[in-house]
């Protein structure tokens, strides 16, 4: 999500666009500021009072006379403004804002006037109407450029009245997701409020494949409610939206989104692990009935997946004979590197696998966060669905008292 939040940056520098917007049409118009005119001095002033003229000292041999340096000065061509927008194709104009986005910025002006220069050049594509991937490059460079809402509510209206429907959509899932970013820093309440909207927007009509970051974004802050079951339910609408889509990457999203929305709800539920071991059994959850077991997400390459290993290892030295069992679902991608990291790193529990990839229940619970680590008691219900780092020590020590980790 903050990673996401990147054009926000850019945005937020922009505020000042308007300010720059009149500094730069003075520029532009030649409107010079002309000095005060001098007085002439009064009739009766005498000669002696009148200052002695200072005559400009000779220049010495080898040196440049001021005259003659300002001379030179004004003969110097001045260097081309690169922030002029050229006529051309959509292709030269992409190469224009490649250029601009290149060029050195050394000062608040030249960065304004820099901004201002993409937006004209992304407005003189969309002019061009030209195939739909340019249009849609130049409508999300000048939505990422406008400084405020208000702007881009005004920029969707100008293109829907030009007849450019899915574009202004375009602009108004990006206007959603600004409302997202401001959101995070409000109350729960009011970030139900903007969560309700994106909602109702993916419900219009069939969702594009920029909607799916909407989507996303509109469940990770959800989740920061605090409010598992209303984060699931945020999950579980998302994902209706996008089950219908034509396109099989977005509708493989929707099955991870379904999968996230099951697996908060999940507090206080059952939760059943799918596999196969490493020899090809068939995993069988049942045989950890009656038994606390911290199912862990991981994978090989991810370093927090193994920064956490000697941990866990002391966990279950200390609390396996009272009935601690750990399940590590692998999500590597290859079973191969799985099979060599362990046997470099011997591990004691059992490690779940696929057939032909990782585990069924890593997409059937949405796993898109590794590790992700999930702790169920003994009646088989969950009892945390993050249950790392003092988390899951705390939980440990409610059940099983203090660990010895010497």
């Amino acid at each position: 999500m903050h990673n996401t939040i990147l054009g926000l940056i850019a945005m937020v520098a922009f505020m000042a666009a308007s300010t720059a917007g009149r500094l730069m049409a003075a520029e532009e118009n030649d409107q010079a500021v002309k000095p005060p005119a001098v007085k002439n001095p009064p009739a009766n002033q005498s000669d002696e009072a009148k200052p002695e003229e200072v005559k400009p000292e000779a220049a010495k041999p080898g040196e440049t006379k001021p005259e003659e340096a300002a001379a030179d000065e004004k003969e110097k061509p001045k260097e081309p403004d690169p922030f002029i927008v050229p006529e051309g194709t959509p292709a030269e104009l992409k190469a224009f804002i490649d250029k601009v986005r290149k060029t050195r910025i050394t000062s608040p002006l030249m960065m304004l006037k820099a901004r201002m220069a993409l937006i004209r050049a992304a407005e003189h594509i969309i002019a061009a109407q030209p195939e739909e991937k340019e249009v849609i490059y130049a409508v999300q460079l000048k939505s990422q450029l406008l400084p405020d809402r208000e702007h881009l509510d005004e920029f969707a209206e100008e293109l829907k009245v030009d007849g450019f429907d899915k574009y202004a959509r375009l602009v108004r899932s990006f206007r959603l997701q600004v409302d997202l970013a401001l959101a995070e820093r409000e109350e729960p309440e009011n970030r139900k409020t903007v969560i309700d909207n994106v909602l109702k927007f993916l419900e219009e009509s069939p969702p594009e494949a920029a909607d799916a970051r909407l989507a996303l974004m509109a469940g990770k802050i959800a989740e920061m409610t605090g409010d598992d079951k209303y984060a699931s339910e945020v999950y579980f609408a998302a994902a209706r939206s996008f089950a219908l889509a034509k396109d099989k990457e977005l509708v493989e999203f929707a099955q991870t989104m379904a999968g996230t929305s099951r697996r908060l709800a999940l507090q206080g539920n059952e939760i059943h692990i799918d596999g196969f071991l490493l020899n090809g059994e068939k995993f069988d959850w049942s045989k950890y009935q009656g038994k606390v077991v911290l199912v862990d997400f991981w994978t090989t390459w991810s370093g927090s997946s193994v920064a956490d290993l000697r941990k866990m290892e002391q966990y279950y030295e200390a609390y396996h004979d009272q009935g601690f069992e750990i399940v590590g679902v692998s999500c590597d991608k290859e079973i191969e590197e799985l099979k060599k990291f362990l046997a470099r790193r011997k591990l004691p529990w059992t490690i779940v696998y696929g057939k032909d990839g990782p585990s069924p229940s890593v997409q059937y619970y949405g796993i898109t966060n590794i590790p992700t680590k999930i702790l169920v008691g003994r009646d088989g219900k969950v009892i945390s669905l993050n249950a790392r780092g003092r988390k899951l020590k705390q939980e440990l020590q409610n059940i099983f008292g203090p660990a010895d980790e010497n």
